[in-house]
Parts: structure tokens; C-alpha cells; sequence
């Protein structure tokens, strides 16, 4: 039975450590609507990243938001809404 995906990433704790309240909302908000139809594999990968969101945002100070947005920009997606000059 595979496990859900959603508990995976809320179970881990690290993975918002040093983010405020707000913060950790937009990345887990983000992360799990990534998660919906994921397999096992890629909810490593989306943890992973997570972490690393996590780590740019609190030892650099750049908001979630716009680490997010950078993200979706280097995989492609439309213009980003934080990004737009």
C-alpha cells in the first residue's frame, strides 16, 4: 500500500524549520499540490526540494514565495507572478 503523500511531507518537520507560520503554509501548500499525483519517487524528490527552499529562504532571507517562483520558472512554467518586472 503506498503511503499518502500529504503525510509524508507534513510528518517531516525539517522541512519547514526556521520559516515563519506563513512561510511554511506557501511551501507546504505548494508542495502538496504538487504531491497529488506523484509517485513515490518524485515525493523523495519534492522533499528534497523542499529542503532546499527551506535552506535559500532562511540562510539567504529570500522569501519562499520567490524561491517558488524561480523554481517553476526554471521548469518551464508561464511567466511567474512574483517575477513579473
Amino acid at each position: 500500500m503506498r503511503e499518502d503523500p500529504a503525510h509524508l511531507l507534513l510528518e517531516d518537520e525539517a522541512l519547514t524549520e526556521g520559516l515563519t507560520d506563513e512561510e511554511a503554509q506557501v511551501l507546504l501548500s505548494w508542495l502538496l499540490d504538487l504531491a497529488k499525483d506523484a509517485d513515490p519517487a518524485q515525493i523523495a524528490h519534492l522533499r528534497r526540494l523542499g529542503h532546499e527552499i527551506t535552506r535559500l529562504s532562511r540562510d539567504y532571507g529570500v522569501p519562499v514565495e520567490e524561491v517558488i517562483g524561480l523554481v517553476e520558472l526554471a521548469w518551464g512554467g508561464d511567466e511567474v507572478q512574483g517575477l513579473k518586472a
